[in-house]
């Protein structure tokens, strides 16, 4: 079994148990792989990616014994409950080095692409994320965009900066059994709000090459003025994936 960043971490990088920070930091020779999943929910960040529906995704991807990954993830989107369902790609590079034997870190470069949306492609965007891991059960992820799309309170659509922060933990209880608690903060300045906070805390199961994920997520007060269509709120969310 491939040690990976843990299946409900999506929310803080953009792929579901993707990029495998822990196997591919001790890889001896040239992997790959990736996984079939469907969601309840496409979350990021603590919002909905899909209006509250269900979300088809999928993931391929490759890292060396030098420490250097790369991969697609995509996943089926609706951003705008107004618009009609359409597909998200999100290529990725990245390099682990490992430092010491507990300690990991991995620094990803992504990007977001939307298509089949018109003019869905406004929603596309770039990122860069650093991931701090210890003992492949400790994960701290800073994420910087420099290209987030905002529309201001006259109706512009511009271009900003933004930045969050995740602290997660994966942990194992036994019996193909674990447990994925985690918060966070998005800052991005918009016309009703600069941020917000979410988290969740969920349990996992393992079946062989299948994942099973219930979790419950959770967002702060300003999460409901951040967003314009109700895209944040409470609410459990389950997720089967298959790895290969």
């Amino acid at each position: 079994m491939r040690d990976r960043i843990g299946a409900h971490q999506r929310w803080c990088f953009p792929a579901v148990a993707v990029l495998l920070l822990g196997r591919a930091a001790a890889a001896q020779a040239a992997d790959s792989g990736g996984f079939i999943a469907l969601t309840s929910d496409y979350i990021y960040r603590g919002a909905t990616q899909t209006s509250h529906n269900p979300a088809l995704q999928a993931d391929v991807h490759y890292y060396s014994p030098t420490g250097w990954l790369a991969g697609l993830w995509g996943t089926s989107v609706r951003p705008d409950p107004g618009e009609a369902t359409s597909v998200e790609l999100d290529p990725y590079l990245g390099y682990t080095q490992t430092l010491g034997d507990e300690w990991a870190t991995r620094l990803a470069a992504l990007h977001h692409a939307y298509l089949g949306n018109n003019p869905g492609s406004r929603y596309n965007y770039s990122e860069l994320a650093d991931t701090l891991a210890y003992q492949s059960q400790i994960f701290f992820t800073v994420t910087v965009s420099p290209d987030t799309e905002v529309e201001t309170s006259d109706g512009r659509s511009v271009r900003r900066a933004a930045v969050s922060g995740d602290l997660s933990w994966h942990g194992s209880l036994g019996h193909a059994l674990s447990v994925n608690i985690g918060v966070g903060y998005y800052r991005l300045h918009r016309p009703n709000s600069s941020g917000y906070g979410y988290g969740s805390a969920g349990l996992g199961y393992e079946w062989g090459r299948m994942h099973l994920d219930l979790s419950l997520i959770g967002v702060s007060g300003a999460a409901r003025d951040f967003f314009y269509h109700g895209e944040a709120s409470n609410r459990l969310v389950g997720t089967v994936l298959w790895q290969f």
